[in-house]
């Protein structure tokens, strides 16, 4: 068990009720700022844009390529190679534009969680523009462990690989994930509230796990349980107006994606804000001062 800063310890359910609470406050935040949305929207459409690149340079290097001087078992291997450079390029894209997107989020989240002050939108991309150098190494570096961990999983999945490789593969990668998941987890709040280097970050983040290793594991299934159930209550409201045909059936079906891609919208953002407050708890031991306006004492 920790101490919190008064002294006190900190029991396993005691983690759990915070944990609840975090989220709790990570919603109220968005609701009173829904703009905060609007940085994940943008990520989003940023990384849509890089899909369409990837496979439009895909396509492009077939294309270019089909000529007598790659039918040959060498020119083959050279436009493998491309195209896996072509989509290494594009998931290390997707990664820093996830990474900045989010320090726009912790930023101005923290903001209105710390002064009570209402952040314009500006103000998230200010402070990521900021600290950018960081962020585009730490993009860099999440992208190519994020990568890699994809391979050992695709591996483990592949019906072709060997049962011991796919068993062993499957293992180091639940494994490694879980572990780069804790190393890194406070590494973009820490970077872009403290201005801090890649390292600092790296350093730094395992020590505040350590601290709320708990209120991180509860904030962050709780979210994913959240909504999970409010998918599933979408699709309890919404398929029984589909089946009644028609022109009724296309509106309900469109509502029905609408309303999903608007629930992962909000919660996606809500798992922001959670590590943006769960740094401050983890800096200081006490809640946001925003959770007293909504009666969440930590």
């Amino acid at each position: 068990m920790m101490m919190n800063s008064r002294g006190t310890r900190v029991g396993f359910w005691n983690r759990i009720s915070r944990g609840w609470k975090v989220t709790k406050l990570g919603m109220a935040v968005i609701r009173a700022d829904p703009e905060l949305m609007v940085y994940t929207f943008l990520s989003a459409v940023l990384s849509i844009f890089a899909i369409g690149a990837a496979i439009s340079g895909s396509i492009g290097l077939e294309a270019i390529t089909q000529s007598e001087a790659t039918t040959n078992e060498e020119g083959a291997n050279l436009v493998d190679a491309g195209h896996l450079a072509i989509w290494f390029a594009f998931y290390l894209v997707i990664s820093v534009i996830t990474v900045f997107w989010n320090a726009a989020i912790i930023a101005s989240a923290y903001e209105r969680m710390t002064t009570g002050t209402n952040p314009s939108f500006s103000y998230g991309i200010r402070q990521a523009m900021k600290c950018l150098p960081q962020i585009l190494v730490w993009g860099v570096i999440s992208g190519t462990v994020g990568l890699f961990l994809q391979i050992l999983e695709g591996i483990s999945r592949n019906p072709e690989s060997p049962i011991p490789l796919r068993v062993v593969t499957g293992f180091a990668s639940f494994i490694l994930g879980i572990a780069w998941w804790v190393v890194t987890f406070f590494v973009i709040p820490v970077i872009v509230l403290e201005r801090a280097g890649v390292l600092e970050g790296m350093n730094q983040s395992p020590k505040l796990f350590k601290k709320t290793w708990g209120e991180d594991i509860v904030s962050h299934v709780g979210t994913g349980l959240l909504l999970t159930l409010v998918i599933f209550v979408l699709f309890l409201v919404f398929v029984p107006i589909m089946s009644v045909g028609g022109s009724v059936a296309v509106l309900g079906a469109v509502a029905l994606v609408l309303s999903v891609l608007l629930t992962a919208l909000f919660f996606t953002t809500v798992e922001a804000v959670n590590r943006a407050s769960l740094y401050y708890y983890a800096k200081t031991g006490e809640a946001p001062p925003m959770a007293q306006k909504y009666g969440l004492s930590f």
